[in-house]
This record gives structure tokens, C-alpha cells and sequence, in this order.
């Protein structure tokens, strides 16, 4: 199939889908099934979703949290949050309860003007365009009478049409700057509706229409949310020193660019989450609140702090164009829910809910950073994300976040840790089990391949009974290793690890030793017997000497042979 297409938008869904494996995706029947997972089970409420946009294919989940004990204005609120960052919800929790027991959160509504503009080039004499405006400026409002009618019983529309000269920027520009009150409503499209009336009633031969649109800067719907306490209640073993920290971490923000986006930021990660949860835009409340932070000329804080007087204040001012009614809040079903967990607030609470879970998440990371550091907090929660990356299981999710508890959490120990927990368990040789060897090695002939070296398998038997007989003292094995060499090499005995295939102490031939024994029985007897006579020698000796890893005691023996055992046993296939 050809990449570019026509009349896609036409395709039932699963053309769709079927049209995009085929074009994109190497396993077409894996992908496709991934697609249609995330589908709804039930049709009405899929068809529901898949109207939201157009070519729709499935949905895209997001993490729905909830993050509870906010007090604002002495009312308590549960507020949802919609977002796929780790430890955002958890900051707004701790925070949000940390200020419930120190008056809570302060919010004022500063104003809810919204704006519109009409922009078009004009190049005649001004004077007479002021003219023409003055005398047509009420014919404007009347054009607009069928879609403002309403509104304006809700106790919005218009509130003034002003002309702009703009020709100081760029020659003929002018534009109708249209205020706007939409109450409960975000107005995007009540807004737009009003500009194309005003233009069409407006425009004129000499008068060049360039577009009509509202603006998503909206310094004049602003809102304030605020918290303060005396410095003392701030807690903390030193309160006076974290509130001077604190405050010149939000003086730097205000006169660094570089530190003021990456602490806006942060702000927004609480703001925007209940903007999704709630069905609004944030994409014009993170454009709105962005400029609004450049409205000096220069980029700073949307925060602020003072504390003069022995009280600790912060603060913060920005623009929220929210709605509570209409467009997606009123037809997505976890919109609904939110505005109804938020018990069904007006446009105006809401702007006041969600400046106060920007200066929560605000808050918790400038106490972070002037602490513990952000990444503590952060990576904690991040530990999460990497263990269901990997598909931990609730026991290893267990045993691995208590390790890290008081351990820095970085992705590669998480994953080393994850890998030493899945490394599979040795399935060591119990050599003193007589009976088990017996039984064991009785399944080798002489037809018996090894999986790897070069021994057969009576060769192998002889070869263990060999390092056995050294064990037991009966052949000298004197080789001397040096203290130092022994304190470096013995500490593997007390390890998990596993002899490595090709070691070989060095008094050992390359080749295998020629069988001493006629038969595999025989040399499986004198093996045995071997076995037995270690537990007696050990009982009136101390120590034997290995050609490898120097003088040994029973135990470190014990561990030697286990080690040996297994490698061999491996050898062969037995375990």
C-alpha cells in the first residue's frame, strides 16, 4: 500500500487500522491487537469517544489519581488529577494535607475577562476609520444579538469593542479588541462566533478582514491562591533556615529565565492535571499562564514569596480560562465525574481549585529541591515505573523497594537488582549425600557425551575422586599459593558464583588424566568411599592444602566440593 492516501478519513475504523500495519508496523496482527485492547467493551461508550476527534482508532490511557485534604477557603476538597508523572499526585497529596492543619489555601478570583480579536489591514486615513467604528460600534453589538442573547441571561457577552491602532508594528494593522464575560463557560466557540459576526458586519471595501479569533492570553482573568503560617510552624529542624532557602529559591526563579521555566513547570504539572480531569484545555492554560509569566518583558516566576515579620507567605497569580459547562466537561463521562468530586463548581471555584493545586505541587518542589533534593522524592516514585516497566511481580516489588529504601534509586541498579533477584537459583550438588551421588552418576556409561571439555564421564568420577583424595590427605598437594594470593581467590568460596567452565588449578594436566579404574562402578565405588573417609579426616585435621586456593578447613572444603560437584554434574547433564 502507498503511504500517501486519499479519502481516509472515509475508512471505517478498522480499515483504518488495517491500513496503518500495513504501512508502518512489522507485526501487523501484534499491533493490531495492541490498538483494539484499549477499546471500550462497551460500543455506546467507545462511539462516544471515538467522536471526540476525527480518525479515531482507540483510546489512550492516562493514570486517573485523586489527591485529597485540600482546604480552600475553609472548604475541603478531594481534587482528581490526570496526568502520567510520578509523584505529582503524591507531592499535591502531602502538601495539600501539610497546609490543611495551617489555614489552608487562600483564593481570589482577580477577574474572568476574557478576549477576542478582529484583525485587519486597513490603509486609509485613520481618522476616518476611527469614525466609522464610533458610528457603526453599536451595529457591531446588535450583529451579535442572536448568539450573545443566552449568554447575556447568564449574566455574560460582550463587554466592549475597542479599536487598536497597530500600524507602529506593522504597517495597515489594526484590529476590534472584543472583552468577553462567558461565566461558566470557557466560550471558546461562543467567543469565535461573536469575532466572524463583528467582522462580517464590520468589513467594507477598504477594509481587508485577515482572520477573527479569540486570544488565549487573558491577563485579565486572573486568580490568586495563596498560604502563609508563622516560620516557627513550619516544622523541620531548623524552620527559620528552610524559609530562607525557600525564598531565595523563588527569587531566583523570578530573575532567571532558564530556572523560572523549569520552576513554571512545575506549576503546571498540578494545574494541568486537573485540567485534563475536569475536560478543559490545557493547551491554552499552559499558553495563557506562559505568557502571562513574559507580561514584563522578560520570563519569571508565576509564584512568589515573603517572609518578612516572622511569617512564611507564598503566593501565586496567573491566568485560568476554565469552563464548568459545555464542550467536553459536559460529555466525557470521568469530566463529569471530576466536576462532580469537586462538587460541582462554578467556572470561578475551579480557577481557584486549580491555582491552588499549581502552588501545592510548586510548593513541594521547592521544598524538595532546598532539602533532600527533587530526585529522592521523585526517583522513589520512579522506582515504580521501572518495576512495572519490567513486569516486577508483588514479591520482587516488595523485596526491591524496601533495598532501596535508603538507597539512591538510579534506573541501572533497579535493573541490576531486578536481574539478581530473577538470576536463577543454583541447584548446587549435595556431595555428601552419598545415596543422591550414587544415584546420579549410576545414569552415566560409557556411550555418556559431555556438554562441554574434554573428560568422559569415568574420567570425570576419577577426576572428582581426585580432588577428593587431596581433600582427605592421601595425595600431597603442596603447590604453595601465597597468603596473598589465597585472601584474594578464598573470599569466591563464600560467593553464589559458580566454577567458570576452563578452570583448572595449574599442577592439573591439559588433557584428561587416563582412566585408572576398569569400569564406571569402580571408580564410582572409590569416589564413595572418598566421600566418607572427608567427614573422618576432618575430624582429627584442621586444614588441607588446595593447588588453587591455598590452605583450606573443612568448611571452606565443604563449599570447594559443592562448587566442584556442580560444575561437573553440569558437565554431564545431571542437574
Amino acid at each position: 500500500m502507498s503511504k500517501i492516501i486519499s479519502g481516509f478519513s472515509k475508512f471505517t475504523k478498522e480499515q483504518k487500522i488495517n491500513w496503518l500495519t500495513e504501512n508502518y508496523f512489522k507485526n501487523k496482527a501484534e499491533t493490531a491487537n495492541i490498538i483494539k485492547q484499549y477499546w471500550n467493551t462497551d460500543a455506546d461508550l467507545q462511539e462516544l469517544h471515538d467522536d471526540f476527534i476525527e480518525n479515531t482508532i482507540s483510546n489512550f490511557y492516562m493514570p486517573f489519581g485523586v489527591a485529597p485534604n485540600f482546604v480552600i477557603n475553609n472548604k475541603t476538597y478531594t481534587i482528581p488529577m490526570v496526568v502520567e508523572e510520578s509523584s505529582v499526585v503524591a507531592a499535591a497529596s502531602l502538601v495539600g494535607k501539610f497546609w490543611s492543619t495551617r489555614g489552608g489555601f487562600k483564593t481570589t478570583v482577580l477577574g474572568t475577562t476574557k478576549i477576542g480579536q478582529v484583525h485587519f489591514m486597513y490603509a486609509g486615513n485613520k481618522n476616518e476609520l476611527e469614525n466609522y467604528f464610533n458610528l457603526n460600534k453599536t451595529e457591531l453589538l446588535a450583529a451579535t444579538a442572536s448568539i450573545t442573547k443566552n449568554m447575556e441571561k447568564r449574566g455574560g457577552g460582550i463587554l466592549d469593542i475597542k479599536l487598536v491602532d497597530k500600524t507602529a508594528k506593522l504597517e495597515n494593522y489594526y484590529q476590534l479588541h472584543v472583552t468577553f464575560e462567558t461565566k461558566d463557560s470557557m466560550g471558546a466557540n461562543f467567543i469565535n462566533s461573536c469575532l466572524e459576526a463583528i467582522a462580517k458586519q464590520f468589513e467594507k471595501e477598504d477594509i481587508e478582514i485577515v482572520m477573527s479569533i479569540l486570544s488565549n492570553y487573558v491577563p485579565e482573568c486572573v486568580v490568586r491562591a495563596e498560604v502563609s503560617c508563622k516560620i516557627e510552624e513550619l516544622g523541620g529542624e531548623n524552620p527559620q533556615k528552610f524559609a530562607e532557602k525557600f525564598y531565595q529559591a523563588v527569587k531566583i526563579a523570578e530573575v532567571e529565565p532558564y530556572r523560572a521555566v523549569t520552576h513554571n513547570k512545575g506549576i503546571m504539572n498540578g494545574i494541568d492535571a486537573v485540567v485534563l480531569a475536569t475536560g478543559n484545555d490545557f493547551r491554552a492554560v499552559e499558553a495563557g499562564a506562559h505568557s502571562y509569566a513574559s507580561k514584563s518583558g522578560e520570563y519569571s516566576s508565576l509564584s512568589h514569596c515573603d517572609i518578612s515579620n516572622g511569617i512564611f507567605k507564598f503566593w501565586i497569580e496567573l491566568p485560568l480560562a476554565l469552563g464548568t459547562v459545555g464542550g467536553l466537561t459536559a460529555l466525557h463521562p470521568m469530566a463529569k465525574l471530576s466536576l462532580e468530586m469537586l462538587q460541582k463548581p462554578s467556572a470561578r471555584t475551579l480557577m481557584q481549585i486549580m491555582a491552588a493545586a499549581g502552588l501545592a505541587q510548586n510548593f513541594a518542589a521547592l521544598r524538595a529541591l532546598t532539602t533532600k533534593g527533587i530526585q529522592h522524592g521523585h526517583m522513589k516514585m520512579h522506582l515504580q515505573n521501572i518495576l512495572n516497566q519490567f513486569e516486577a511481580t508483588d514479591k520482587e516489588k516488595e523485596i526491591i523497594t524496601a533495598y532501596f529504601d535508603k538507597r539512591t534509586v538510579t534506573h541501572s541498579a533497579v535493573v541490576e537488582k531486578i536481574n539478581s533477584l530473577r538470576k536463577p537459583k543454583v541447584n548446587w550438588v549435595q556431595f555428601l549425600d552419598e545415596n543422591s551421588i550414587r544415584t546420579q552418576l549410576l545414569k552415566l556409561n560409557k556411550a555418556s557425551k559431555p556438554l562441554f571439555g574434554l573428560m568422559n564421564a569415568q574420567q570425570m568420577i576419577e577426576h572428582l575422586s581426585l580432588l577428593m583424595q587431596i581433600s582427605n590427605g592421601k595425595i600431597n598437594a603442596d603447590h604453595y599459593v601465597s597468603d596473598e594470593k589465597s585472601a584474594r581467590r578464598k573470599p569466591f568460596l563464600d560467593t553464589e558464583g559458580e566454577l567458570q567452565i576452563g578452570f583448572r588449578a595449574s599442577i592439573l594436566s591439559d588433557e584428561p588424566t587416563p582412566e585408572k579404574f576398569e569400569t564406571i562402578e569402580k571408580a564410582l565405588n572409590n569416589l564413595i568411599a572418598e566421600i566418607k573417609n572427608f567427614e573422618v579426616h576432618f575430624k582429627t585435621e584442621k586444614v588441607e592444602n588446595h593447588p588453587f586456593f591455598g590452605e583450606l578447613d573443612y568448611e571452606y572444603w565443604k563449599k570447594f566440593h559443592t562448587k566442584h560437584f556442580t560444575h561437573h554434574f553440569k558437565q554431564f547433564g545431571l542437574v
